[in-house]
């Protein structure tokens, strides 16, 4: 979608707002403490009428402390572009729950008659504290037939410290805080299946969203976050992601509620914990971070994407060809990674161009215990799209495992870097292929590489190009295994381009340096072949 023209803060003024709206809160502090029960408002939950004028009432009621409840049913919910926004909509209120039963269900069949969605779910404003959302289940009668209006579960609260909101903001009267939500499930939304944005202290636990139009879960200038035993199944687009958009000054989006900020900070969705989270399927990535902080990840199993990879952290500077726009995500560290059956296994794609500093190519990212199987693509890649190269890149304990690649891939690769650092690095491919690549990438680092090839090399196995290949690359590994036992005598396993000037006659030498290389079998007449350039 097109980015509307959003109005910009200063820094100061967009994260610690001077309380203005203190009395607004407190006007929601006096606790009745009450239980609502749908039922007591007229609803029947028996999946053909219409209960929409029932939870409208149930929910009017909500006061701070206060519960919302949905017992055993199916709660049909008809109305279209509902008051607030959505089925259920909060908007003030302090220590409120939602609860269902294990057996309640609420169908959203208030589609537009062209198939897109007229409101979300469940939606909440601030400013708000305390917010739990137990057993929620949401549902889309009917699939949509576009991306658009209606997210199963969104909080929209505003990153600041302050409680109030400037001048032009619609999103919400103030910030949200500590939200839990636990034992939910979104299925078919027009949308995400749970969005926040500006929201600080969240804890997200057993949640699943499934056939959504967009992501799966989603989080936007958050804060102080954890993400547990969650999935995403045939999401729209991505499974997870942590994404902070950017711009010159921190500012936000009436239209779409988001917010971007001039700098990785403590909004950027930062302090993260991600365990145990497992996508399948979907239309885009497992798992993205953009514009993040301080993000630590394990137990991460991606299988069968459509498109893009397993786990993606990507940069955007304003020059660069797209939508949005990223700064590069800082001090993340992910163990324990699992790609199956996708287009590619891990990506780092910085896009610098333009940018005066190194704030959109600069990572600091660790990953180890990566495992990669049937990736058709890259398995792993790390790539600058611009003159200036990608940095502060880790990947350690990485095992490969792949059967096709497709044409003008390789397997793991290396394009405008510097300084990446690998730890060990197994790969076995079924078919002779470029199994590790460096192209205008300097001063990488690999303590060891072991390549196998199990199969042949098709019709012309003499046409077999090498194993590892440097182009305009300078590095060190440490030990370099290249097994193909079926490889012709006449197989080069190793090739090297090198960008310096080379005498008439003489042995061009090898800009990356290999401590010790084994190749199988061992009679290989040339197995090093270094040109000029």
């Amino acid at each position: 979608m097109t980015t509307p023209s959003r109005p910009q803060l200063s820094r100061r003024t967009f994260l610690a707002l001077v309380p203005a709206v203190a009395a607004l809160a407190a006007c929601s502090s006096s606790s009745s403490g009450s239980t609502h029960n749908v039922r007591d408002f007229g609803a029947v939950g028996d999946g053909r009428q219409d209960d929409s004028g029932s939870i409208g009432k149930a929910v009017a009621q909500m006061r701070a402390g206060d519960t919302l409840y949905f017992p055993a049913g199916t709660y049909r919910y008809a109305q279209r572009d509902p008051e607030g926004g959505a089925a259920i909509s909060l908007a003030g209120l302090d220590r409120v729950s939602v609860e269902f039963d294990a057996r309640a269900e609420l169908v959203m069949d208030n589609l537009a008659d062209d198939g897109s969605g007229t409101g979300h779910g469940l939606v909440v404003r601030g400013p708000a504290s305390q917010v739990s959302l137990r057993g929620v289940r949401i549902r889309w009668a009917v699939q949509p037939s576009q991306r658009s209006f209606g997210d199963g579960i969104r909080v929209v609260g505003y990153p600041s410290d302050g409680s109030s909101v400037p001048s032009g903001w619609t999103g919400s009267k103030g910030p949200v805080s500590g939200v839990t939500v636990a034992d939910c499930a979104i299925r078919s939304s027009p949308q995400a299946g749970v969005i926040m944005m500006g929201v600080s202290d969240v804890t997200v636990t057993n949640v699943r969203a499934t056939d959504t139009m967009a992501d799966g879960i989603h989080f936007n200038a958050c804060r102080r976050g954890q993400v547990r035993n969650c999935t995403a199944t045939d999401t729209g687009d991505d499974g997870l992601a942590l994404v902070t958009y950017h711009s010159e000054t921190d500012g936000f989006d009436n239209d779409s509620e988001t917010f971007s900020l001039a700098a990785v900070g403590d909004w950027s969705d930062a302090d993260f914990t991600i365990a145990d989270m497992t996508v399948s399927g979907g239309a885009a990535n497992g798992v993205r971070l953009a514009g993040a902080a301080r993000v630590t990840a394990t137990g991460i199993s991606v299988t069968g994407v459509r498109t893009g990879a397993g786990v993606i952290v990507d940069s955007a500077a304003p020059d660069s060809d797209t939508e949005w726009k990223y700064l590069a995500s800082q001090d993340v560290r992910l163990t324990g990674l699992t790609v199956e059956d996708g287009e590619a296994g891990v990506h780092v794609l910085a896009r610098p161009e333009g940018a005066a500093d190194d704030t959109f190519s600069r990572f600091d990212l660790d990953f180890s215990e990566i495992t990669i199987r049937r990736c058709e693509r890259w398995s792993a890649l790390v790539e600058s799209t611009a003159d200036r190269p990608a940095t502060g890149v880790t990947l350690r304990g990485l095992t490969v495992a792949v059967e096709d690649i497709a044409d003008g891939t390789g397997i793991v690769g290396l394009q405008t870097t510097r300084g990446v650092t690998f730890g060990e690095v197994g790969i076995e491919s079924a078919t002779p292929a470029i199994a590790f690549s460096a192209n205008k990438s300097d001063d990488f680092r690999m303590d060891r590489i072991a390549v196998t090839v199990t199969g042949g090399a098709g019709p012309d196995r003499d046409s077999a190009g090498p194993a590892l290949q440097f182009q305009e690359s300078t590095g060190r590994i440490g030990a370099a295994e290249v097994t193909w036992r079926g490889a012709p005598s006449s197989w080069t396993a190793v090739s090297a381009t090198t960008s310096s000037t080379c005498s008439p006659g003489a042995t061009p030498e090898n800009p990356v340096s290999i401590g010790k290389l084994e190749t199988t079998p061992a009679r290989l007449s040339d197995p090093v072949a270094v040109v000029c350039r």
